[in-house]
């Protein structure tokens, strides 16, 4: 009965373990219960009994990768506020703050490198995915404080301005990640072959630079 106990435990983990890799690979909508469930050494019911749902087996890996990341970022910008006390933590430092935990849990060894790539390039141009409900707070929270931190940094800079180039930083971190082997086809090897540190330290010192612009008449709106 004990192993019996055990295997059934196991069978959440085994299907998030083969779905995320089988949505990395194939896509959301190319990827069937069935192939997951094969994969899984398990069956549909399971499935249905333990997330109800493809499309709620999509947001229970969702939710696996991005919860931590959002946690560490809250986390990472709660030790630099107390590291800089009233002063206004500088940009880059927020940035890092923001974009890093994507990195770190990139290269955790949780998901491979480059499946992770995939499944962020997946997860972003392939459905549009809309974030499950049970990490719209979370997010909420995280956009919250980073838009007032880096206002405090950058005073001209509005809420909506703020939340906007965050929003456009992690753009340029995600389709850097997803597509840099296409830059380097196109490029004919022009591009290099950079590690992905030194790719975020760039990415870094960009949005750094356009996050301090000043607001022009074009984005008034913003």
């Amino acid at each position: 009965m004990a192993e019996h106990s055990e295997g059934t435990q196991g069978t959440p983990d085994r299907i998030l373990r083969s779905a995320e890799i089988l949505f990395a690979e194939r896509g959301f909508e190319m990827v069937s219960l069935r192939d997951i469930t094969g994969s899984a050494g398990a069956n549909v019911a399971a499935v249905n009994y333990h997330f109800g749902s493809k499309d709620k087996l999509i947001d229970a890996v969702v939710t696996k990768h991005v919860t931590p990341i959002n946690e560490a970022r809250l986390q990472r910008l709660d030790e630099l506020e107390k590291k800089h006390l009233d002063r206004p933590v500088p940009v880059d430092e927020i940035l890092t703050a923001f974009l890093s935990p994507v990195l770190n849990h990139i290269t955790s060894g949780e998901m491979s490198e480059d499946l992770f790539k995939k499944f962020m390039g997946r997860l972003i141009g392939e459905r549009g995915y809309q974030l499950p409900e049970d990490v719209r707070p979370l997010f909420g929270v995280m956009a919250s404080r980073f838009a007032m931190a880096l206002r405090k940094s950058v005073p001209h800079l509005s809420e909506e301005a703020a939340l906007w180039r965050m929003h456009f930083s992690f753009g340029v971190m995600s389709n850097t990640l997803t597509h840099g082997d296409t830059l380097r086809q196109i490029s004919g090897g022009r591009a290099g072959d950079p590690s992905i540190e030194s790719i975020f330290k760039e990415v870094i010192q960009f949005c750094a630079a356009g996050i301090e612009t000043v607001e022009g008449e074009s984005n008034e709106k913003l």
